[in-house]
């Protein structure tokens, strides 16, 4: 086990990280910075315990409001969810809220006072990380794990999430679907029978080697293939720039996927809709 919990400087891109809670937030909010901030339409912005880091396409996985605050009470987190309201009203994209349970005591109903705010709870999000990811018992025979090296390649990374959580990522296709932004990251795509089938990425924040955009399509579900990529992925990124930890927010699905690598749960967070873009996506 390791624990990162050195203090530094804060500031918007290197909030003081007290703990893991605050690790994972703040790797959280790394992450989609580097994926989103690409866009001219982009608005970085940052509230009294609330950060904003909107793309300005219109896919709401690339418009986050993140809670920030620790030590949250009732009016608090109502308070700050109203602020982001007001504060998307006039964006014109569909948006998501991310809250860290860690951050409320464990009496408090927070999906019960978002409601009260117009929010409703979409997803759950396990916070993850590990300093050595355990070795593979057996690796997926019959494919092809490769780094795309241009635009078509990096566009799958898109196509086959799209295909796994039944979105449209169309329209992020410029934002990270392109070899330009993976110059400094580590993609991986695993192909079988010249079909993209799988892929992982490996995104370099400031302190570790973030774990995104694992994604299997549902034809070749269940076969070790995205546990593939990611593992190529991790190794591609060691090799440059050493084994740093790695971190990532897992699915409910996903979740015991990592933890049979190594990762371990250092935070819980929601995700969380305004209901108004409910009923488009």
């Amino acid at each position: 086990m390791i624990s990162l919990t050195k203090l530094i400087p804060g500031d918007l891109m290197n909030p003081i990280v007290r703990d893991d809670v605050d690790l994972s937030i703040q790797q959280f909010s790394q992450a989609w910075r580097l994926m989103c901030a690409g866009d001219p339409r982009s608005s970085l912005a940052a509230g009294e315990g609330v950060e904003y880091i909107f793309s300005g396409c219109p896919i709401p996985f690339f418009n986050i409001a993140l809670l920030t605050a620790r030590g949250l009470l009732a009016d608090d987190l109502k308070s700050r969810a109203r602020e982001a309201c007001a504060w998307a009203s006039d964006k014109q994209v569909p948006w998501l809220l991310l809250l860290t349970h860690e951050a409320f005591g464990a009496d408090l109903d927070a999906a019960a006072l978002l409601d009260e705010c117009e929010l409703a709870p979409q997803v759950p999000l396990t916070g993850m990380l590990t300093a050595t990811v355990t070795p593979s018992a057996k690796a997926p025979s019959g494919v092809e794990l490769s780094v795309p090296r241009d635009d078509a390649g990096c566009s799958a990374i898109l196509d086959i999430n799209a295909a796994a959580y039944g979105m449209d990522f169309g329209a992020a296709k410029e934002l990270i679907g392109t070899s330009s932004f993976w110059t400094n990251h580590f993609p991986v795509i695993g192909v079988i029978g010249g079909t993209p089938v799988a892929t992982a990425s490996v995104l370099m924040t400031d302190r570790c080697r973030y774990v995104g955009l694992v994604a299997t399509h549902p034809a070749w579900q269940r076969r070790g293939l995205a546990d593939a990529a990611m593992r190529r992925a991790l190794e591609l990124s060691a090799a440059v720039h050493g084994e740093r930890p790695t971190l990532l927010h897992a699915t409910e699905a996903g979740r015991p996927v990592y933890e049979r690598m190594g990762y371990r749960t250092i935070s819980h967070h929601t995700i969380f809709m305004e209901k108004r873009f409910l009923t488009e996506h």
